[in-house]
């Protein structure tokens, strides 16, 4: 594992959706729900967007719900928030630019992701970005 430095750690205040609950949705109800992400990650970053992304990043990501998904379902849940992260692009342009890009070419592993039991609606999602060397 290459080495890693914490450059943000993020508390959002609501547990990440299941794949299931977005696959089927429409397109202004899901264009809705990342821009809700987006406010969440742009409120927890302080209201301002870096100047450059993190190249190469590596990303750990807690999911505390009162029930767990199973690992399909959790990390496809996971796209309206990677969305929100990623640099801002013609495709995305929503992209807050806390990484480079959600590919491996610049997040050499798939995001490290626990889901933690909370109480009934006491989710949320935690998120930390590492800087790989």
């Amino acid at each position: 594992m290459p080495p890693r430095e914490l450059i943000y750690e993020l508390h959002l205040p609501e547990p990440t959706p299941s794949n299931n609950a977005i696959k089927g949705m429409h397109f202004h109800a899901y264009k809705k729900l990342r821009n809700g992400w987006r406010a969440s990650v742009l409120a927890a970053i302080g209201g301002n967007a870096p100047a450059t992304p993190v190249a190469r990043s590596a990303l750990e990501i807690e999911r505390y719900c009162a029930g767990s998904l199973d690992w399909d379902n959790a990390y496809g849940g996971l796209k309206p928030l990677l969305d929100c992260l990623v640099a801002p692009s013609a495709r995305n342009p929503d992209g807050l630019g806390l990484i480079a890009d959600d590919s491996p070419k610049f997040m050499p592993e798939a995001p490290r992701m626990s889901q933690v039991a909370a109480k009934r609606g006491a989710g949320c999602t935690v998120v930390r970005i590492y800087a790989v060397d």
